[in-house]
């Protein structure tokens, strides 16, 4: 068997960018749909538990209050004052509802404070994010001193 090299065909020195173009596009893809996953949990609260799930409307205002009492709207702080002016600036896009993601370790007075200003900026539609408060595992061995020492 014989192989027939030549020098008479030209070498193709063109780099092919579709796959390339396609690449870059997947990734973009990736990080449009990450970018506003990670912003949303950006401030960290240690949400309280509860046993009913609700999902969140789509087109709301975010609030989070932290355990020292910051808040932020829609992850920009805001004083405590201003609350209610931005909430009626905000009202003109005509958001569903107000969430509040408040840290458990918030008194229970400044999260009635937050809520009074954001009715007096006049969204009266609230909800208040919980995490899924997990179900308690039942004792299952016949030992008795199991139930006693826990």
């Amino acid at each position: 068997m014989h192989i027939k090299t030549t020098n008479d065909t030209p070498f193709l020195s063109e780099i092919n960018m579709v796959p390339f173009i396609d690449v870059a596009l997947v990734l973009l893809i990736i990080f449009m749909i990450i970018t506003p996953v990670m912003v949303m949990n950006s401030i960290q609260v240690q949400l309280p538990q509860s046993s009913s799930v609700n999902q969140v409307p789509t087109k709301n205002i975010i609030i989070t209050v932290k355990p020292d009492g910051t808040v932020f709207l829609n992850n920009e702080q805001v004083t405590p004052g201003l609350l209610t002016d931005k909430i009626t600036l905000l009202m003109e896009q005509h958001p569903e509802c107000a969430v509040i993601y408040a840290d458990r370790q918030v008194a229970v007075s400044m999260l009635v404070d937050v809520i009074d200003q954001i009715e007096a900026g006049g969204m009266h539609t609230i909800s208040l994010t919980t995490e899924r408060r997990q179900q308690e595992q039942p004792v299952t061995s016949g030992d008795p001193q199991a139930v006693n020492n826990s």
